[in-house]
């Protein structure tokens, strides 16, 4: 996408998000839970790395350096919250790459934050990114009628959070 057609815009282009998630789960040959985001991202030559972010910055996720190919995660996280960092962070690679290395002012160091309550239309789709590639909806279908949410939840190795988020958004489930 080019970079004047994120400029400016107001809502998230979740198609775009769509058809990329499809193309990495295809290309990676994924079919079964769980789907390891730290794999997807050297796939795509961005590295891993698990920081301590200090008392300076406790409420940081990660974040992505452009320049060095770097997704940086906060060790101090539990596993399932890095994993969502790595793939909102990798979200921002493969569908914003263009727009912040032109424009770094418009990119965002990931936050704690919930996943529903974020507006910014680059960060709604770096979030939908990371949900339906941890989550994706075909594996979905083959749990969700006979595992609660805890159970998705480790199943996938997402929080219960990002479990009713895929949920309420495929099935208008509220669990």
């Amino acid at each position: 996408m080019e970079v004047h057609q994120h400029l400016g815009r107001k809502a998230p282009d979740y198609r775009l998000v769509m058809r990329k998630v499809d193309d990495i789960l295809r290309d990676n040959v994924i079919t079964e839970p769980p789907v390891l985001p730290k794999d997807i991202a050297l796939n795509y030559s961005a590295g891993v790395l698990f920081a301590d972010f200090g008392r300076l910055a406790p409420e940081v996720a990660g974040f992505y350096d452009f320049g060095a190919k770097q997704i940086y995660v906060n060790k101090a996280d539990a596993p399932n919250r890095q994993g969502f960092t790595i793939a909102h962070e990798l979200g921002h690679v493969l569908l914003h790459s263009s727009l912040f290395t032109t424009h770094p002012e418009y990119y965002k160091v990931l936050l704690r934050s919930p996943i529903a309550g974020v507006k910014d239309p680059l960060e709604q789709e770096a979030n939908a990114f990371a949900a339906h590639l941890l989550v994706p909806r075909r594996f979905l279908d083959r749990y969700y009628r006979i595992a609660g949410t805890r159970e998705l939840a480790r199943l996938f190795i997402v929080s219960e959070e990002v479990i009713r988020y895929r949920l309420k958004n495929e099935y208008s489930i509220d669990a």
